[in-house]
């Protein structure tokens, strides 16, 4: 984005364009070294200026200026970065006639375009040469920030888009100028040891598995603040019951946000520091202390204490020791997620395929609606990506907002703190895709062209695959991992870190995640992931089209403790979802892992309305009565939000409150259904069963094909006969899936293994509760 002040003066304009990490620098020191950078002189246009020129040998550049006019001049710098600069120096030569009201303002805009400012006191007489100095220093304060409230800092000067003085000149005359002697010197190498100041805990006491956080500042002297290399922050956490745990610090800087009819914008303020972050899972006293180490030493502080509360909240979601096929919390609780994808707040797919409303691009505080309203209506899951497009954090810098690899894009993190606490408020667990397909895909939905690791753009691969073999591409992913787990991997909300979207649309070549390499990079990926987060959260990767794509050599491997596939299909057949579903649970159950779908909805480039409201009601009902871990996620979110899809979620959770279906004996089954013959009615059951326990579901294939609200027939004389039932009397409840509503329950009496149960009339499906009295 782009925020600088306006300039109503006439102005001569001299822009530096600036190339990689300097030394380290010692903000407290304003002492300059005796080491001094020229600058070059340019006539061109900023825009025609190429960074890859050398200063000029003269140094030196002539002008004239009659006002009111303007005129350009351009300063160029052998590196793109000014990182360790500490003062800039040029000369300044005006005419001995010149006007006595011309004034010089020093401005630059940093690398995601922000403005920072300072006018120069008094004016500029005619004569000279006369030499002028501007502190560019960390702790400079003479630098305005314009547009925004971020203070200057020493990473404002990574890597200026522009960087010039302008002269101004009120009212009409006319002068001539030169300026010359352009440089700028570089602050020495701080040596120092690090510091640890200005400790400020958020509470004295939290409930468990809340946010502990301490915010807290180092020196502000590193080029890569991500960069556990140049500079680690940890924090060691005593527990009540005596065990330690040590965690990662994070760099990061407040952001303020603005929302109005046209949009939103996000934009800095105040200056940047570190926290570390925390949920206490026990209640007790705990004891914190903090520590820093660099290239020059270390230093500790603490230690700190807090007490934690005991807390209702039930905990991290875990895979279920008793019956591995579903979740469950930390508390033993069982967890049956429900809900739908969000990818991001928009989606232009889903706009060039319903094209029936006017959409306006919407920014991250969309998600706060969505999750406010799954929240009425029983929902509890969602999936977001950590895209380009949105709330990424390493990508090129052609991208507002992005620095490369390595350095993170920070306004997304703080978008993504938003999101997260908005799922913390309305009880939504959040499913979080690290990387989706197109970054490193050379076969579809291609995004490598604009990936910083190509190496066509400076980076270290010639092919998107080598990001799964590479070391240095490896040791990237560490160590943005090393940030998402610090900044997120407290929350309990975090449902799981999904590797990736799609993983089989990697790479140059369709088959390229069957490669031993794809399988490799999963193992290094989860045991470098389990390694570094306290609170292990569940880990897994994700396939396009459906479960037969999947790589069970990847499933296989312990660090994954799930799996996540697609259920989309070309077949206009609506009921075919179901069919996908069972086919999902059939292919996972074995591996002994729970499995999800993550994306449904008709096909990848969606179906007509009633086909995608249907779908989404049989996938939703169905899912209760096959052995997958949750409902699948619907991807068109935007019809759920629009078209009012929301009751279907809110009728199964109802059904679905107090069941826990934990148990290995609960298997798929197809009972009997015996009934009159009736005209165009074909019907069908998706059922779990035990000995003494069933849910079923019960629907009117035919009926699929109209739309939900259109009337049907009604069925009536059913009997449906579950077998291999313990004999004695059972309680059925019969539930209308329209509302999710009980409408019946009686006690029947299983007699030989066999328990027939008379049906209530219905229309289109019904959903009914098994269990021995």
């Amino acid at each position: 984005m782009r925020s600088e002040a306006p300039m109503n003066r006439i102005a001569i304009s001299l822009v530096v364009l600036t190339h990689l990490a300097l030394p380290v620098i010692r903000a407290e020191d304003h002492s300059l070294s005796s080491e001094v950078v020229p600058l070059g002189l340019s006539s061109q246009p900023i825009s025609a200026i190429s960074t890859n020129l050398i200063p000029d040998g003269t140094n030196r550049l002539s002008f004239t200026l009659t006002g009111p006019g303007t005129r350009d001049l351009a300063l160029i710098a052998p590196t793109r970065t000014w990182f360790g600069f500490g003062q800039l120096n040029w000369t300044m030569t005006l005419s001995d006639g010149a006007p006595t009201n011309v004034q010089v303002l020093v401005f630059m805009k940093d690398w995601d375009y922000l403005w920072y400012q300072q006018l120069l006191p008094g004016y500029v007489a005619p004569g000279g040469p006369r030499l002028y100095s501007v502190n560019l220093s960390p702790d400079a304060t003479a630098w305005e920030p314009c547009g925004h409230h971020a203070l200057w800092n020493a990473r404002t000067l990574m890597e200026p888009r522009e960087f010039g003085i302008r002269v101004f000149l009120d009212g009409t005359g006319a002068l001539t100028g030169s300026i010359s002697n352009v440089s700028a010197k570089r602050l020495p190498v701080d040596t120092t040891p690090p510091t640890l100041r200005d400790v400020r805990p958020s509470a004295q006491q939290v409930p468990c598995y809340e946010k502990f956080e301490v915010t807290f500042d180092i020196p502000d002297r590193y080029a890569n603040p991500f960069n556990p290399e140049e500079v680690s922050v940890t924090a060691t956490v005593a527990t009540p019951d005596g065990k330690t745990n040590t965690i990662d610090g994070f760099h990061t800087r407040d952001y303020y946000r603005t929302v109005t009819p046209t949009g939103e914008e996000t934009l800095p303020q105040g200056p940047s520091h570190w926290k570390i972050r925390y949920a206490p899972t026990q209640p007790g006293l705990y004891h914190y202390s903090l520590h820093v180490r660099d290239a020059h030493g270390s230093a500790s502080w603490g230690p700190g204490v807090f007490v934690a509360r005991p807390s209702t909240h039930p905990g991290f979601v875990r895979v279920s020791k008793t019956d591995p096929r579903y979740f469950e919390f930390d508390n033993g609780n069982y967890f049956f997620p429900i809900g739908h994808n969000i990818r991001s707040p928009f989606d232009e797919r889903f706009n060039s395929n319903f094209p029936w409303v006017k959409r306006w691009t919407e920014g991250t505080t969309a998600y706060a609606r969505h999750f406010s309203a799954m929240h009425e209506n029983g929902e509890n899951m969602a999936e977001v990506w950590m895209a380009a497009w949105s709330l990424g954090l390493e990508w090129s810098p052609k991208w507002p907002g992005y620095h490369g690899v390595g350095q993170y894009n920070l306004m997304n993190a703080w978008e993504l703190d938003r999101v997260i606490d908005a799922a913390d408020r309305n009880g939504i667990y959040l499913n979080l895709v690290i990387h989706n397909h197109g970054k490193f895909s050379g076969i579809i939905d291609g995004e490598w062209d604009d990936n910083p690791f190509n190496k066509k753009l400076g980076g270290d691969l010639e092919k998107s695959e080598e990001y799964f073999s590479d070391p240095r591409a490896k040791q990237a992913f560490q160590q943005l991992m090393r940030y998402i787990i610090a900044r997120w991997g407290y929350s309990p909300r975090i449902f799981a870190w999904e590797l990736w979207s799609e993983l089989n649309l990697t790479g140059s070549d369709w088959g390229f995640y069957r490669t031993t390499n794809c399988v490799s990079w999963h193992g290094f990926a989860t045991t470098a992931i389990n390694q570094m987060d306290p609170n292990r959260h569940l880990i897994t990767t994700h396939y396009c089209s459906d479960y037969t794509s999947q790589n069970m050599d990847i499933t296989a491997l312990p660090g994954l403790t799930h799996s996540s596939v697609d259920a989309y299909h070309r077949d206009s057949r609506v009921l075919n979802i179901v069919d996908l579903l069972a086919g999902t649970a059939q292919c996972n159950n074995p591996s002994g892992k729970p499995v999800m779908v993550t994306e449904f909805g008709g096909a990848s480039n969606a179906q007509g309305l009633v086909h995608l409201e249907n779908s989404l009601h049989a996938a939703l009902w169905s899912s209760t009565c096959i052995p997958i871990a949750g409902t699948p996620l619907f991807w068109w979110w935007g019809l759920i939000e629009e078209e009012n899809f929301y009751p279907e979620f809110l009728a199964v959770s109802r059904f679905m409150k107090g069941e826990d279906r934990r148990d290995p004996a609960l298997v798929s089954c197809s009972p009997a259904l015996v009934m009159p013959d009736q005209p165009g009615v074909s019907l069908l059951s998706q059922s779990l069963k035990s000995g003494t326990r069933a849910l079923c579901w019960i629907y009117d294939a035919p009926a699929f094909s109209t739309a939900v609200y259109e009337s049907h027939p009604t069925i009536s004389n059913l009997v449906a006969r579950l077998d291999g039932m313990s004999n004695g009397l059972y309680h059925v409840e019969f539930w209308e899936t329209a509302g999710g509503v009980l409408t019946k329950s009686q006690d029947t009496e299983a007699k030989a293994g066999s328990l027939a149960i008379p049906v209530p009339p219905f229309s289109r499906d019904i959903a009914l509760k098994v269990r021995k009295q």
